[in-house]
């Protein structure tokens, strides 16, 4: 079953990077007592690049399986796994992971990350490569907080690295919590900006009073530690 579980999570690493919305996705194919976690729809800016944390549910279970849905084929979607061998959940994944798009497209597109979480007994299918000493230096931990923004409307939102752990990277991402994808050109009217001071990272997310409510609007804001 591990070596199993292991083939998937390469295979739909692949995959993620070529399915189009509406399409049937695979994060679960092949998995058993797998629980599906579907994103939000993840603005993903023209000729640029957006990232988006999505985590397991419960604090019980690890990343087995990942799928993606895009709105264009422009947009290429891969995720950060970590070191160590063989290649397989509890130690190429933990209890989330962090979705990177790409896109070459003249306009904004949208992407939807998709996780198959497989159930774990104990600590919560925290990575034991995260808990070595080798010779890259322990793998970077991922925190984020989700900022619902309505129209019209500023809210702020920051997250932080704990005091043993150093700031390397931060993200912010512009997202909307609907089942399929929406209007492209709804990215014109939410907006974020982030600042850094110290270890934490603050976003300020605003919206356009032309934003439905019914799009469910959300700003995640991230920061990548290092222990």
């Amino acid at each position: 079953m591990r070596t199993l579980l292991a083939m998937i999570v390469v295979a739909l690493a692949g995959a993620a990077a070529f399915a189009p919305a509406g399409s049937a996705t695979n994060e679960c194919h092949g998995i058993q007592s797998c629980i599906r976690v579907p994103g939000p729809w993840v603005v993903v800016p023209a000729h640029g690049a957006a990232q988006y944390l999505l985590t397991c549910p419960g604090g019980k279970s690890i990343v087995g399986g990942l799928d993606a849905q895009v709105t264009s084929r422009d947009v290429r979607v891969d995720f950060t796994g970590r070191l160590g061998a063989p290649v397989q959940p509890g130690a190429t994944t933990t209890r989330y992971a962090l979705f990177r798009a790409v896109s070459t497209s003249k306009r904004a597109q949208l992407f939807q990350p998709l996780l198959g979480c497989v159930p774990t007994q104990g600590g919560g299918g925290r990575s034991t490569v995260s808990a070595r000493v080798s010779p890259p230096g322990q793998s970077l931990e991922f925190r984020s907080r989700i900022v619902v923004i309505g129209p019209g409307t500023v809210r702020f939102g920051r997250v932080a690295c704990r005091p043993s752990e150093q700031l390397v990277g931060a993200w912010n991402a512009v997202a909307f919590r609907t089942k399929q994808p929406p209007p492209v050109s709804n990215a014109v009217y939410v907006k974020a900006t982030q600042v850094i001071l110290g270890k934490k990272v603050i976003v300020t997310g605003s919206a356009a009073d032309a934003l439905s409510i019914d799009l469910h609007a959300i700003v995640q804001v991230g920061a990548e530690c290092a222990p």
